[in-house]
């Protein structure tokens, strides 16, 4: 049996794209013959994922099956609908519209009719979300309840764990003993990135001046990257805050590797992925409590809500100072991450495929 993937871009380090190449590897492990496609694919995966046009030939084959990842509209939602296989849909969360809103009227309205159109993509086999969270969003859309799942992403363990760090990144980033702050992902208003930076502003004036705040991600909406850094510039902040763009694994490694605490002030997530690797690399988590934080941190990490700046930078102060707090901390992480393995995810795509009739 063949099984097709679909999604709008195959990039490495994206956290869709890693969930599909990881499902392709382990469908592959198992014998199925296998195909992916993107309406854009990075130059390293030219050799492994096709143009999605190229999918219209398996359009009627029924004995084939077709999981269809969905985080962003694009028209490739028609090969979805026009399909004749076995369907199955991941949705891993369309951000509201809102919160591009005067930011980028071109994602405001991708954001807008993503959200729109899930109602009609509702005639499928099966719906998955990555967390409970994108579950209750596709039953409130309208698919059935017992037609929907949760599929969780696979974690990239395997990936940090075969790469060196960057020994000189590593020096200079613990160099003059500093305290450093990480946050990593898109740099996009839903991110809140403009409170990260004040937080950590507020600890660097008023608790630590010996301390960077990094933010690792890449850049796409260049108004609000402007905005960012007018901020930083408006509160004195000079190169305590540095923004370094897409880091690949083994820098990405370094960063984790090098850091005192992971800081989200996110409003909106379908998962969060960086908060699982920052449970691997035993770093503490402070987070806001909004979307699907909560639930991929369980009962680990430290979240905040309505906290002022002032405050959320003394809860930071105390998890990078108070051993026995930080201990009891990244203890409860390493045990929630035992939940998130590669292993426990491969066991949901195996139960995906067996309420499909499908076996391994």
């Amino acid at each position: 049996m063949r099984v097709h993937q679909i999604y709008v871009a195959a990039t490495p380090g994206d956290a869709i794209g890693n969930q599909m190449l990881e499902i392709d590897t382990r469908l592959r492990a198992w014998g199925f013959e296998t195909l992916m496609f993107a309406q854009y694919i990075a130059p390293e995966l030219a050799g492994r994922v096709r143009p999605d046009r190229e999918y219209l030939p398996y359009l009627r084959a029924a004995d084939d099956l077709l999981i269809y990842h969905y985080g962003l509209y694009t028209p490739s939602v028609r090969y979805f609908q026009a399909s004749r296989s076995r369907r199955v849909f991941m949705y891993h969360n369309i951000t509201p519209a809102r919160y591009f809103r005067g930011w980028s009227r071109e994602m405001e309205l991708l954001c807008e009719v993503g959200r729109c159109t899930l109602p009609s993509l509702i005639d499928c086999d099966l719906a998955f979300g990555d967390s409970e969270y994108n579950r209750r969003e596709l039953v409130e859309a309208g698919f059935p309840e017992e037609r929907t799942g949760v599929m969780p992403l696979f974690s990239q363990q395997s990936h940090f764990e075969t790469l060196p760090i960057d020994e000189n990144l590593f020096e200079q980033l613990r160099g003059e003993a500093m305290v450093n702050f990480l946050t990593v992902g898109r740099v996009a208003p839903n991110k809140a990135v403009e409170d990260v930076i004040r937080i950590f502003c507020a600890y660097h004036r008023t608790i630590n001046p010996q301390s960077r705040l990094y933010i690792v991600g890449p850049h796409h909406l260049p108004a609000y990257s402007a905005a960012l850094n007018a901020l930083v510039t408006d509160l004195h902040l000079g190169d305590a805050v540095r923004f370094t763009g897409r880091a690949l694994y083994g820098t990405l490694k370094t960063y984790y590797q090098a850091a005192d605490l992971y800081l989200c002030a996110s409003h909106h997530e379908g998962f969060c992925v960086p908060l699982v690797e920052s449970m691997y690399f035993g770093l503490p988590i402070l987070a806001r409590k909004a979307a699907a934080v909560p639930e991929t941190l369980g009962d680990a990490g430290v979240l905040f809500t309505r906290l002022g700046h002032a405050e959320v930078a003394e809860m930071a102060h105390l998890l990078v100072i108070d051993q026995v707090l930080r201990a009891q901390v990244i203890s409860r992480q390493r045990d929630r991450l035992q939940d998130l393995t590669p292993s426990s995810a491969e066991g949901r795509l195996g139960d995906m495929l067996a309420r499909l009739g499908v076996h391994t």
